[in-house]
């Protein structure tokens, strides 16, 4: 007789197969970290390092050199500047500060600082999304949002969306809802310091670039879709606005953080209105709203017309199609449809799954909760959308960017939604007729189910995600063949090496895109002067300024060529070198690889 007896399975055993288990779930987000730092740091030199991407790193160069840098309109918090622009912070230079202490100034630390931040925007996604929705759609949010082309090609040239912005905007999403979540704590300490840690976010966010108040009008569109969404047991227990005034002390704490974040912003505008009389930001905001934008023109008093550039201006960006400075503009024909179908389907199935947001038993009041979420992310997009009809300055893709990661949020619910659904229906139609085998364990089943619906969202989203890896595929190809269209092409690094080898350190510029570029891939070896004024034609200014350089025999001046300038100053300049009795003489010329020459570096002997 066999006496040897089955023995349960030793808990060391158990507790490594939970472990293994626990995680196997980061696998999803390990990965997208991994594509979209291949994608990002490929070829991280091209296209060429752009002007604005420099833009914020000039002044740190004198900061790190202890040299006293250029203030905007002389504020600045002793000799540290606070704003670059009038709507946008300084915010950028400072935090890229460690990655040139750390990697140099150039190209990689201009570049690596948004990408940086970019990977902690997909973590914060994937929290974002596990906590509204589970691991299964955290894990194809992450992954969509991994080859999304706007978000690679946009973080690689972080000054042309402030990509910072989205840890931000999540970042707040994301511990105001740990407030709300504990209504009961908002009161408590550790509610009130969540509450003043998501304020110091947005007020980040606001200085970094007066954008930022579009996520300030989502928060509260969000807010308002929660609080109108509310279960009626809810609203019986506690009215809306019991439920405010139950909020009213993390609300005051987030106030309070937001004027905390973005204390250097309102000192520029409180030091501008003591000085000048003018809150120069507040200015500029008010202004916008009666009359064209000073730099672009733009009327915000014409809606139609702009929401018609800002509906446009969002498919562009959804569909990766802005980069035609790579040399050609690829799109993912898919993405755009793909985003109405999950939004048509995924609101149909969160009022199946909320059953018209009405009452559900306590067991399935995560899914009214899920279904709450969605047409909360619904709801933003289109906020965004409509508030890109405004601007301060110019109307851009590039705005869109603070979207990120709601259209690959709202695409994710809808495929695994939609998988469940076909799924459930399938296996409880195989229950039905009786043909579920009488071996068949539960857990043998809901593997069964994961796997078919694995299978069938890789099958909805594989011609979405497979165009996006197609595009950012072609975008390399095609850069690796160009490396960028002019401004944005590598010849600057033939200009830099030319002048840094040549001695050129004091060049003069007649043309914008030239200055600050230079000066941050020489690491400030390279100091170019800018005289061309930002007038359309020649000043009396730029004439003055043109004859006294014209003094020094020995400067050298630089040009863009006649198809990529932007003030083109080079027959102004001839014409008053000519006067002065000088011949101008082209000295060295930087081609981009299809020969095109891009900039011209000039003589007057």
């Amino acid at each position: 007789m066999d006496l040897v007896q089955a023995t349960p399975a030793p808990a060391k055993s158990t507790k490594t197969i939970g472990i293994a288990v626990r995680t196997a779930r980061y696998v999803p987000l390990i990965a997208a970290m991994a594509i979209f730092l291949a994608f990002s740091l490929h070829q991280l030199h091209l296209p060429g390092l752009y002007y604005d991407e420099a833009l914020d790193l000039a002044p740190m160069l004198d900061l790190m050199q202890g040299r006293q840098p250029e203030l905007l309109r002389g504020i600045g918090i002793g000799h540290f500047p606070v704003m670059l622009l009038d709507y946008m912070g300084s915010l950028g230079g400072y935090i890229t500060l460690p990655f040139m202490g750390l990697l140099g100034p150039g190209y990689v630390a201009a570049r690596a600082q948004p990408i940086f931040f970019s990977c902690v925007t997909i973590v914060l996604a994937w929290m974002l999304a596990r906590r509204w929705f589970g691991y299964g759609v955290a894990s194809v949010t992450v992954l969509l949002l991994a080859v999304n082309p706007s978000f690679i090609w946009f973080s690689r040239q972080g000054i042309s969306v402030t990509s910072v912005m989205t840890v931000f905007s999540i970042g707040s999403l994301l511990l105001l809802d740990e407030v709300v979540r504990t209504e009961s704590q908002s009161s408590s300490a550790k509610g009130r310091a969540l509450a003043l840690a998501a304020g110091v976010l947005i007020g980040l966010g606001l200085w970094a670039k007066l954008l930022f108040l579009r996520w300030v009008i989502v928060l509260i569109v969000i807010g308002a879709v929660f609080l109108f969404t509310r279960s009626r047991e809810a609203r019986r227990t506690q009215s809306q606005r019991e439920h405010l005034i139950a909020l009213a002390p993390a609300l005051l704490c987030a106030l309070a953080g937001v004027l905390l974040g973005a204390l250097p912003l309102i000192y520029y505008n409180l030091a501008g209105l003591i000085r000048d009389g003018q809150a120069w930001t507040v200015t500029l905001l008010l202004d916008s709203l009666t009359r064209p934008t000073q730099q672009f023109g733009v009327n915000n008093l014409d809606f139609l017309h702009n929401i018609q550039k800002a509906v446009d201006d969002a498919r562009v960006f959804v569909d990766g199609s802005y980069f035609w400075y790579n040399g050609v503009p690829f799109s993912n024909v898919y993405a755009v449809p793909s985003l109405i179908l999950s939004a048509t389907v995924g609101g149909a199935l969160a009022i199946i799954r909320g059953r018209g947001l009405g009452e559900l038993p306590p067991a399935q009041q995560g899914r009214r909760d899920e279904a709450r979420r969605f047409f909360a992310i619904l709801a933003s997009m289109a906020t965004l959308v409509v508030l890109g009809a405004f601007t301060v300055s110019g109307l851009w893709s590039t705005h869109q960017f603070i979207m990120l990661p709601l259209p690959q949020l709202m695409v994710a619910c809808a495929a695994m939604w939609l998988a469940e659904f076909v799924t459930g229906f399938v296996t409880r139609g195989h229950e039905d007729t009786g043909t579920r085998r009488q071996g068949d364990t539960e857990t043998k089943r809901n593997r069964l189910v994961a796997l078919s619906s694995l299978l069938l969202v890789s099958l909805l989203l594989a011609l979405p995600v497979s165009r996006d890896v197609w595009v950012n595929e072609q975008h390399h190809a095609t850069l690796a063949r160009t490396g960028g269209s002019g401004r944005f092409s590598d010849a600057i690094y033939k200009l830099a090496d030319w002048l840094d080898a040549n001695g050129v350190h004091e060049p003069v510029a007649l043309d914008w895109g030239i200055e600050k570029n230079l000066r941050v891939l020489t690491a400030d070896r390279v100091r170019p002067v800018e005289i061309f004024g930002f007038s359309e034609q020649a000043d009396e200014g730029f004439r003055r300024r043109a004859a006294e350089m014209l003094q020094d025999p020995n400067r050298r001046y630089i040009v863009l060529w006649e198809r990529f300038a932007v003030y083109n100053r080079r027959k102004d300049f001839t014409e008053i070198a000519n006067r002065m009795g000088r011949q101008v003489v082209e000295t060295f010329i930087a081609h981009e690889r299809s020969g095109l020459p891009v900039y011209v570096v000039l003589e007057a002997r």
